[in-house]
């Protein structure tokens, strides 16, 4: 079951990494600017939002495992079709669909990733988002050499596709089932099932104490007076992400003139970076504290930012996107962890409420940054990457009054 879980995720990022590191291509293709691939962009946070009020009550109702591969489908089956999209209208609409798949996907597999955590009674959920980052650093591999031989998106997406929903066809049938009988009330063989079931219960009814900080409907509260500076903490790192996930490999092709190979090799060191991050950061927070070790992410990160701008070469920008990865990879789990902390009596509901906070940059980074490169140029609006890691150095300073 631990397999099929990290195959998931594998899948996920892998997926992503062929879109993220083909952008330029695809830009190319329909003659877009900045302005009017931001524009498209939009269709990733659209469909997010459209997904996000719909999945909690699925999961709820369906369970998690039909629902992740229901997602998967969709998010699979939209992928070539950002390749073929034949207008700026349709590819908004495809990214859109694959953001509501990719939605789907988040909240169901992290409910599988519980479940695997407390059947081993220790914590793996952070492995499981480090197989994410692998994922998305062979996808970015691929990428790139298929770039790099001239394969057009279209076959390398289509191919992409199909290995990937095989795979996931297959693991499928290895995940955790939910437990059974939500609304008759059935016995639980475990407290893991129990308090699963006291997720959804709590979902379906649109309640706000929901314990899975995945879980769609709380990511729409409020934080409190004492969330509020991890939740702008989480802002931040998501936006941060949010803007190489999307612009990364454009900045490397546009303005340091790197081939379309070395563009999604950009993307895979990013990655690489946050693998790394992500797979030290239990050990290195024991010994640092929360607030060193965010306040050292963020000026690992903004070190990483400032190279990328400040030197507009290739190599600059390879060298600053591993250390952007690097130092943004293990800031929403801290985070996550200590505004659970600071609430030990409800940790679901205040994990919920720094996550909407944090998902709302993730969503706004992109478009923002394609309106600035149109009215300005792109080298000028990436400068948002290092004063958004000098915002959350100085806001981690303040996570002692949290």
């Amino acid at each position: 079951m631990r397999v099929a879980v990290c195959t998931m995720f594998f899948i996920t990022g892998a997926a992503f990494a062929a879109w993220a590191a083909r952008v330029p291509a695809i830009q190319d293709r329909l003659g877009l600017s900045e302005g009017q691939l931001a524009v498209a962009l939009v269709g990733l946070s659209s469909g997010a939002f459209l997904g996000l009020p719909l999945v909690g009550g699925l999961v709820a109702r369906y369970g998690s495992r039909p629902v992740l591969f229901t997602g998967m489908t969709v998010y699979l089956a939209a992928l070539p079709g950002l390749a073929f999209a034949p207008s700026l209208p349709m590819l908004t609409v495809t990214l859109a669909l694959f953001a509501c798949g990719n939605t789907a996907i988040d909240v169901a597999m992290n409910t599988q990733g519980v479940l695997v955590e407390r059947a081993y009674g220790r914590n793996i959920l952070g492995g499981f988002h480090a197989v994410f980052s692998l994922g998305g650093i062979v996808g970015a591999v691929a990428s790139g050499l298929a770039a790099s031989a001239g394969v057009g998106t279209g076959p390398h997406f289509v191919i992409t596709a199909l290995v990937l929903y095989a795979a996931a066809a297959v693991a499928t049938t290895a995940l955790i089932p939910d437990p059974p009988g939500r609304a008759q009330g059935s016995d639980r063989r475990t407290q893991d099932s129990e308090l699963l079931t006291q997720d959804a219960d709590r979902q379906a009814k649109d309640a706000e104490d929901a314990e899975d900080a995945e879980d769609p409907a709380p990511l729409f509260a409020l934080p409190s007076a004492g969330l509020w500076i991890p939740g702008l903490v989480a802002f931040c790192a998501l936006m941060g992400e949010g803007v190489m996930n999307d612009w990364g490999a454009v900045y490397l092709h546009d303005v340091t003139g790197a081939s379309p190979g070395a563009a999604g090799a950009g993307f895979a060191l990013f990655s690489a970076g946050m693998v790394v991050g992500r797979l030290s950061a239990d050990r290195i927070r024991a010994r640092a504290g929360t607030v060193r070790f965010t306040l050292g992410c963020a000026l690992v990160a903004a070190l990483g930012a400032v190279v990328s701008i400040s030197v507009p070469t290739t190599g600059g920008g390879l060298a600053g996107y591993t250390l952007l990865g690097l130092g943004m990879a293990a800031v929403i789990p801290v985070i996550f962890s200590h505004a659970a902390q600071l609430r030990p009596e409800r940790p679901g509901p205040a994990i919920a409420a720094v996550s909407a906070v944090g998902y709302a940059g993730f969503l706004a980074g992109p478009p923002i940054i394609g309106g600035i490169a149109e009215a300005v140029d792109l080298r000028a609006a990436m400068l948002v990457l290092p004063a958004l890691m000098a915002a959350m150095a100085l806001l981690s300073l303040r996570l002692r009054r949290g």
